[in-house]
């Protein structure tokens, strides 16, 4: 679609990440096209600010500038360069922050990158496969910061999704207006005649009720991350399965050096972690982690 050279101009003044500049690029057209215009404006233009400003708020807007003004550089794009066998996937909230974040994920997949390279996973792996590398020979983490699958997770070697767990703690200050059942997708709060009730069966440890309570009769408790191993993408994918539901930093790192030395340790020639969760369990990763 045409554009108004002014407009051209200001739609790259919008403070996004690179990855999602399109995104207010195709979004400006869209709202040219609904209003029969031939070219974009600085209308579409403005209007499009408008509903992003609408969408995310102004402290995320302000932190998308602010990630814009340092240079906008992709800390994934910077964790995966360079000739390794393994490969991040994090979730939007590496450029700046996001509403529904639990954990931070950039410092936690620099962590694991530096342990990554101390345990010499690039070489053990190459050591391992007798053809040709490619993509889908690196192994893959995959770290979102809330409990939604943004970085599809569930089918990767490492799938780790930040977690938190909500609490009832304020009944004095809860005038049971049910925002927190309504705002739980996972349908697992019950408006009670005493205030909600979490079932924790239901409960995906989203921590939503509780950043949502106008009240702050809801809280949480405690914060961590839940893992997932095995999974794998393509023909024979797999759904990767769940270690633990809740850990801490310290957890997540043992677990992570329990599935490389099982790699290490029983992987066959051209074998992914999702080879030897099948063949073994979880039990060789579980022994780790006591």
């Amino acid at each position: 679609m045409e554009w108004n050279k002014d407009a051209e101009d200001a739609i790259r003044q919008i403070p996004m990440p690179e990855s999602m500049k399109y995104m207010t690029i195709l979004y400006a057209e869209k709202i040219a096209r609904k209003r029969e215009r031939a070219k974009v404006s600085m209308d579409e233009v403005r209007q499009t600010g408008i509903d992003y400003r609408d969408l995310f708020g102004d402290t995320l807007m302000r932190g998308f500038r602010e990630f814009s003004a340092k240079g906008g550089v992709d800390p994934e794009v910077s964790l995966n360069e360079g000739p390794k066998l393994y490969q991040f996937e994090l979730c939007h909230m590496r450029f700046a922050g996001c509403t529904r974040q639990l954990v931070d994920v950039v410092p936690l997949a620099q962590k694991i990158d530096e342990k990554l390279r101390e345990w010499r996973v690039t070489e053990m792996i190459a050591d391992k496969f007798d053809v040709p590398f490619l993509p889908h020979t690196k192994f893959t983490v995959s770290i979102s910061s809330c409990p939604n699958n943004c970085t599809a997770a569930e089918v990767k070697d490492i799938g780790i999704h930040g977690v938190a767990v909500p609490v009832f703690s304020h009944p004095e200050q809860c005038t049971q207006c049910g925002k927190c059942a309504d705002i739980c997708v996972d349908k697992a709060i019950i408006m009670g005649k005493d205030g909600p009730v979490i079932v924790k069966k239901h409960c995906s440890l989203c921590g939503a009720c509780a950043i949502e309570c106008p009240q702050g009769a809801m809280a949480i408790a405690e914060r961590g991350y839940r893992m997932m191993v095995g999974g794998h993408f393509g023909r024979w994918h797999r759904i990767g399965r769940e270690l633990f539901k809740l850990g801490d930093e310290e957890k997540v790192m043992k677990a992570l050096e329990a599935a490389i030395e099982l790699l290490r340790d029983k992987a066959g020639s051209e074998e992914h972690l999702y080879h030897l969760v099948d063949r073994y369990g979880l039990e060789p990763l579980y022994t780790k982690l006591i």
